[in-house]
């Protein structure tokens, strides 16, 4: 038991030193709280990061509390992800790439009591990373141009606390209870002169989920499941450090930034299975009204996501089979730049193979942006996903 309490304590501490590290780097990562990486990666990779109605025996769920009732109760189990990605960027006639690797989570699960089962995690939430570089030409200067540099890195992590509770065989409740920290930094050079603003930010969040099964409708088995995520405001501590070569004087103050807030968040989803077959599709609606735009030039929309996914099971009547995955997902970016509207078609697939008591995941996603207005960022990434999920069998010895 301590053997495994301080290889979980050891692995979080990994996962938190290196999970705000750069995932990106799309000029839009520098709007708001950066990009978005909530629920990347895990076990449902292959099928497009999608789960809210699955409840499966051996898997964790991070996508409904409520869906994690199904664990193996005999030990804890461990999860863990990495993600690596190539992604292109095309303006205007110009393009960019980018490669990156991370990890992406790791879970924690285990049973408190009989029909109550919880999780401990850390995974990245969002990443700031993008390098813009101008040249203007100005009359009346020495040379005639001035070069212009704009960066951004850091993101935020998040660590959270997930338990679950069947009430019946068929009905389950959950709650995610988590903390969200990290740092962004974001440059501005130009010359001589260069202005440095560093903003700290931490928010509390929670949602909740219902997952119920209904046995012998139309035949089949159905699930359907329900998450809901109120809003939560992020606190700031802004710092902007002036520098330039022209006087011997740094400037360090505070600086002001607009309100942020994690969004508030609805979710549906419903799954059919058959001997071979698990068809699930989900919905989102994802509230961002409450955060405001600092500049013109972009503004906040609420987010759609529709997920269509489905896993094919080679052997169902082995106790663990090679399951083949696969989905489709199309959503709306929050972001909306010079009321350009920017969508967004992922397709993903993958396989589950099990290793003795242990399950590896391998997964692929084709992600494009499909942007109409020539003045619009357009981005293609493929990533690759690798997930372990395995359990460490609790010990019991006799008293002597």
């Amino acid at each position: 038991m301590k053997r495994i309490i301080l290889l979980a304590l050891y692995t979080l501490g990994v996962v938190i030193s290196v999970s705000a590290q750069n995932t990106t780097n799309l000029p839009i990562s520098g709007y708001g709280i950066g990009e978005l990486s909530m629920g990347d990666g895990g076990h449902y990779a292959g099928m497009g990061n999608m789960g809210i109605a699955l409840n499966r025996i051996g898997f964790q769920n991070t996508q409904n509390p409520a869906a994690i009732t199904k664990m193996d109760t005999a030990c804890f189990t461990f999860d863990v992800g990495m993600t690596a990605s190539y992604s292109r960027y095309s303006f205007l006639g110009k393009h960019s790439s980018n490669n990156s690797g991370n990890p992406n989570r790791i879970n924690i699960g285990f049973r408190v009591l009989p029909g109550w089962n919880a999780m401990i995690g850390a995974a990245p939430y969002s990443s700031v990373g993008y390098m813009i570089q101008s040249i203007e030409e100005v009359e009346g200067t020495a040379t005639g141009k001035i070069n212009s540099l704009f960066e951004g890195t850091g993101g935020l992590y998040r660590c959270y606390l997930t338990n679950g509770i069947a009430l019946t065989k068929d009905l389950s409740i959950g709650a995610n209870i988590g903390y969200i920290s990290g740092t962004v930094n974001e440059g501005e050079t130009q010359e001589s002169t260069v202005v440095q603003y560093e903003s700290h930010k931490k928010a509390f969040y929670a949602d909740f989920g219902v997952h119920y099964n209904l046995n012998n409708f139309l035949k089949r088995k159905w699930s359907v499941g329900l998450v809901y995520a109120p809003p939560s405001r992020v606190s700031q501590n802004n710092d902007l450090t002036y520098s330039s070569s022209s006087t011997d004087k740094d400037l360090d103050v505070s600086f002001h930034k607009s309100k942020q807030y994690l969004p508030q968040r609805m979710g549906v989803g419903v799954s059919t299975t058959s001997e071979k077959w698990i068809l699930s599709a989900d919905y989102n609606w994802v509230d961002w009204s409450r955060s405001s735009s600092s500049s013109t030039l972009w503004e906040y929309q609420n987010q759609h996501k529709i997920n269509i996914g489905a896993i094919y099971i080679l052997h169902p009547r082995y106790p663990r089979s090679v399951e083949l995955m696969g989905g489709i997902g199309f959503y709306n970016s929050y972001i909306m730049l010079k009321d350009g509207k920017m969508r967004n078609l992922e397709v993903s697939g993958g396989v589950s193979l099990p290793i003795r008591y242990s399950f590896l995941s391998l997964s692929a996603t084709w992600k494009k942006q499909m942007n109409t207005r020539k003045d619009l960022m357009q981005e293609s990434r493929f990533s690759i996903n690798l997930n372990l999920t395995f359990g460490e069998k609790i010990s019991r010895f006799k008293l002597k």
